[in-house]
């Protein structure tokens, strides 16, 4: 077995369709198998997927497990040399596996890659950002990276400044398509299922590159992303789950000391979602919605506080 591509999928049945159609029409030259986890979806999903790709091999799960636990539940089952995290809301246009695989016999030193994530008008996603630091989480809380978007110094986290044209290692790819080796996943082990969604697949490549792996970004390989269309429906809750995996991220990879930086780094974005913007927005207009800075604050500090309650 070449691949085995899996997909998690919850309640976005019509890009689940789209996407499976996708893979079978452009997936040529390769054995692959195709395994669809559903978490507990209400929107017919399953059922889709029995009666038009019998060929799937669908683990329908109970409840919502999360991104990294439904993801293990087919690694385990996974028989391919190769392995392919891959979004419901994604698309092939060609055949993107084969030019993954591809790449990746031709270059063995390499343990992971990510093509290029277009939207569905064409423009390019900027999908590789550095792995998270202090000072990029200062400069988020300070929005100087949305004020300097193409900034290398400012907008270090989103590498503002790099036009996603050019072939190059990087730190994290999307997992909207991440390709890796089988023998990396048993170097490195599955998974974290503590990130039940949101810095799962920046903990997978920081463990990748920790053990001196290579990951690399694919220009020339596209393929559509719709982009976010299960969190929007819950997209609130998923900001929950979003600084809850981010806090435990700084835990796990730089230590306990780690968070009491994020929490200065914290007030300061507390100082200009309640102080700060308030006054501006009554001298210029600007910014127009102060309670949604006020909103992700105060979601931010819940998150925060609530890590160190259940540790």
């Amino acid at each position: 077995m070449d691949l085995t591509i899996i997909i998690v999928n919850w309640n976005v049945k019509e890009f689940l369709k789209k996407c499976l159609e996708s893979v079978y029409k452009f997936t040529q030259g390769l054995e692959f198998e195709v395994f669809v986890v559903d978490n507990n979806s209400s929107d017919g999903s399953r059922d889709m997927v029995k009666a038009e790709f019998p060929q799937v091999s669908l683990i329908a799960n109970n409840e919502n497990y999360g991104f990294s636990k439904a993801n293990n539940q087919a690694l385990r089952a996974a028989r391919g040399g190769y392995l392919v995290l891959l979004n419901p809301d994604t698309e092939l246009i060609d055949n993107s596996m084969k030019a993954m695989v591809d790449f990746m016999d031709s270059r063995p030193d390499i343990g992971a890659i990510g093509c290029k994530l277009i939207y569905p008008e064409g423009d390019t996603q900027h999908s590789c950002r550095h792995f998270p630091s202090l000072f990029t989480d200062l400069m988020e809380n300070l929005y100087l990276d949305s004020f300097f978007p193409k900034s290398h110094f400012f907008n270090r986290y989103r590498m503002g400044d790099w036009a996603h044209n050019d072939l190059r290692e990087v730190d994290q790819p999307y997992g909207a398509c991440l390709l890796f080796r089988r023998e990396v996943m048993k170097k490195i082990g599955l998974m974290d299922e503590r990130f039940f969604m949101y810095y799962d697949e920046v903990d997978l490549c920081y463990r990748i590159k920790k053990t001196g792996g290579k990951i690399y970004f694919v220009p020339d390989i596209k393929i559509i992303h719709y982009a976010n269309r299960s969190s929007n429906q819950v997209s609130v809750t998923c900001e929950h789950y979003k600084y809850r995996s981010k806090f435990l991220f700084f835990d796990k990879h730089y230590g306990r000391c780690s968070l009491l930086p994020l929490a200065l780094s914290l007030v300061s974005r507390s100082i200009l979602a309640w102080v700060i913007f308030p006054l501006t927005h009554i001298a210029c207009g600007r910014p127009r919605d102060v309670k949604y800075f006020r909103q992700y604050s105060g979601i931010i500090w819940s998150e925060y506080l609530n890590f160190f309650k259940t540790r």
